[in-house]
């Protein structure tokens, strides 16, 4: 990131964001617990990090996303983090979708939301809120 930065010179440093799907939303959990002042918003989706370092995350703005039947990844792995992340302080943003399963990204990253007929998951102001963020 430091090297892109250097190179396009036009990048905001103030609005890094990072999101990620399941190993990918790992990766932003675990980028987040590493660097916390580095990205201005995190999205990690059907992931999980380690509640252990939540404290470090009570100031950054967080939208979390996970299905409550995901056979994949553990709800309890989003469900830990928000909830480690409240008990430092923090206000991080979190929606569950009942009975979704490990595939839920079509909704939280389509907008306003995908085709078809399950509208119960339709994310609206995802993207909103992310690019609403800054450091």
């Amino acid at each position: 990131m430091d090297s892109l930065q250097r190179h396009f010179t036009g990048i905001d440093a103030n609005r890094l964001y990072i999101t990620g799907i399941s190993l990918g939303a790992f990766g932003t959990w675990d980028a987040i617990e590493r660097w916390p002042n580095y990205f201005a918003a995190a999205v990690p989706v059907s992931g999980a990090g380690d509640p252990s370092k939540a404290a470090v995350l009570k100031s950054m703005p967080i939208w979390a996303f996970h299905g409550s039947e995901d056979p994949t990844v553990p709800v309890s792995g989003s469900r830990d983090m928000i909830a480690a992340i409240k008990a430092a302080g923090g206000h991080p943003r979190y929606t569950e979708l009942a009975g979704a399963p490990h595939e839920i990204w079509p909704f939280v990253y389509s907008y306003p939301y995908p085709g078809g007929t399950n509208l119960s998951y339709r994310i609206t102001g995802m993207y909103t809120w992310l690019f609403s963020q800054h450091k």
